[in-house]
């Protein structure tokens, strides 16, 4: 469609932290894709921004140790419901 606006974002920045993230602890996107039985590509899009998947979102936070709204903040706005 002409003049759609895009619903995601590329975070190039906030992929590299997270394959560094990763790699701190010994892990890859090789080893998140295993993990949530998709392609590499897929969890590279997912983090790059290019796509969304709220179980591999899942999946690498809870390789980092954090929440998915923490990782992808943009994808989870924190005060959609809530008065804070």
């Amino acid at each position: 469609m002409k003049g759609a606006p895009l619903d995601l974002a590329i975070d190039r920045e906030r992929h590299a932290r997270i394959r560094y993230e990763l790699s701190l602890r010994g892990l890859t996107f090789a080893e998140i894709a295993r993990r949530a039985e998709v392609s590499v590509s897929s969890v590279s899009a997912v983090s790059l921004g290019k796509s969304r998947s709220a179980r591999i979102e899942l999946i690498l936070a809870q390789a980092l140790a954090t929440r998915p709204a923490a990782l992808f903040p943009d994808r989870y706005p924190a005060n959609s419901r809530e008065g804070t």
